[in-house]
């Protein structure tokens, strides 16, 4: 068996003695679901402020990743009586180590004894020294840690530090605004480290290869959230993009963009019962993230149940970030998401008037709520069905003609309906409240793109839908 030694991050002691006990039951909870994924049969008790570990096999690594954990440590217990008795279990264990090197014992005590952790490290030396090459308390060759906890001496094998923060469940629940790149990649681990339960909303916005990397990196991130299972939530953003780029004005398209993200976020947020939003956001890093526009894309965010928005990495530059990842072991999975384009042409507006973003913003309603509509939510674990949706954005909708008994439906601006549409044909907003799902739908628009985007997001949400290839001339030609 070995034998562990699990200290608690030292926020948890510090808690009120109504508070603390609930922390602890959670970092219980976290680690026994640790253990168990590994198929481990165990044992568990407090020795003091400390967790003493019994398992049938090595799961050091596995333990460090749990958030509320300061320090884990593979440990030989020796019940002792006396000085004498911790100086010949050192001798038993350590005599073939320090053979021929110079060593060094520290010491660590906790609990009322009649000797000091000098007088352990001293009988301990003094026990050791005729087979070594002698003592040095500079530059030692082999360090004999002990750790003294009541009539018990632990000496240490092995020491990993964890995370620290707390336990996963403590704090609320939020949702991160997730892309699986190296920015929202960190920002949601920061929260889980203090204790949030976090789930995942992924934007589509039209690369299968990105969303494909970042449903593998949100699996992966999810072994740091135990004992919670996070959820993926995934919209094809792809709509909003082609009505941006479609009618909003070019300065303002990457400031309506992040708008657009925010109020799917807080959308999200209110009708799941979320605490706050996390995002990956740097002051400055991007032209759409100067502070004054993160201001107004704020303040113009629907008021009556707008959540907390958490930056955790505002004051970040890049070059911390991916220093971070890198520590984390997730650089080589968030290097697969490439970021989205660019969908601003020429200068973007730095700082964002607010009565201009509002007039920007309300062209682009109705094609939120029809993206909202086609929400899909899935556990974390459930990978694959997740890459069948992504897949299911990419597939072929295009069709030549109007197929019989379908409906038409419009995607162009209202205006543009308005002006002339066929015999028959609705527009898009009018889509949920009059056609059945099992109906045939064929959507179209001027050149046959957005069309093809709303197509597959009527699709996610059960319809039977298809874009008329090459628009509105190609109707018109049909007709003729």
């Amino acid at each position: 068996m070995d034998y562990y030694l699990v200290k608690e991050a030292p926020e948890i002691p510090l808690k009120s003695s109504r508070t603390r006990p609930r922390f602890e039951s959670r970092l219980l909870r976290a680690i026994d679901k640790v253990l168990k994924r590994l198929g481990t049969q165990y044992k568990v008790r407090r020795v003091n402020s400390v967790l003493l570990l019994e398992v049938d096999k090595d799961v050091i690594n596995s333990l460090v990743t749990i958030f509320g954990i300061h320090s884990v440590c593979r440990v030989t217990p020796r019940e002792f009586r006396n000085l004498k008795d911790i100086a010949h279990h050192a001798e038993e264990l350590y005599r073939d180590v320090v053979k021929g090197r110079k060593f060094a014992v520290r010491v660590k005590r906790s609990g009322k004894h009649r000797f000091t952790s000098l007088d352990v490290a001293s009988v301990v030396g003094a026990a050791l020294k005729p087979y070594s090459a002698g003592v040095d308390l500079e530059n030692p060759e082999v360090t004999v840690k002990i750790e003294v906890r009541g009539g018990v001496a632990y000496f240490i094998d092995r020491c990993l530090n964890g995370p620290r923060g707390l336990p996963v469940g403590v704090e609320g629940r939020v949702v991160s605004l997730f892309s699986g790149g190296y920015d929202s990649t960190l920002a949601s681990w920061m929260i889980a480290k203090r204790g949030c339960e976090v789930d995942f909303l992924h934007l589509y916005m039209g690369s299968a290869e990105s969303s494909e990397a970042a449903v593998d990196v949100a699996v992966r991130l999810s072994n740091w959230f135990t004992p919670y299972e996070p959820r993926f939530l995934v919209v094809d953003f792809t709509p909003v993009i082609a009505e941006i780029v479609n009618r909003v004005s070019r300065d303002y398209r990457q400031v309506v963009l992040r708008w657009s993200m925010h109020y799917i976020a807080q959308k999200v947020a209110a009708e799941h019962g979320y605490d706050a939003v996390v995002t990956g956001e740097s002051i400055g890093q991007a032209s759409s993230q100067t502070l004054k526009n993160l201001e107004v894309v704020e303040k113009l965010l629907p008021g009556v149940s707008k959540r907390p928005i958490l930056r955790p990495l505002c004051g970040m530059d890049k070059e911390e970030v991916i220093s971070y990842i890198r520590e984390l072991g997730l650089y080589g999975l968030t290097s697969r998401v490439k970021e989205a384009c660019r969908i601003a042409e020429g200068a973007v507006a730095t700082r964002a008037k607010v009565g201009k973003l509002k007039e920007e913003i309300d062209k682009l309603e109705e094609v939120l709520d029809l993206v909202y509509s086609a929400l899909m939510e899935f556990k974390v674990n459930e990978a694959d069905k997740i890459k069948s949706l992504i897949k299911a954005f990419t597939e072929d909708v295009e069709v030549d003609r109007v197929l019989e008994g379908a409906v038409l439906v419009d995607v162009r601006p209202r205006d543009e309906f308005n002006r002339w549409h066929p015999k028959g044909a609705i527009h898009v907003s009018e889509v949920l409240n009059r056609v059945a799902p099992d109906k045939l739908v064929i959507t179209y628009c001027d050149k046959g793109v957005a069309s093809t985007i709303y197509a597959r997001a009527l699709r996610a949400i059960g319809f039977k839908a298809y874009s008329l290839r090459g628009g509105v001339s190609r109707l018109k030609t049909l007709e003729g």
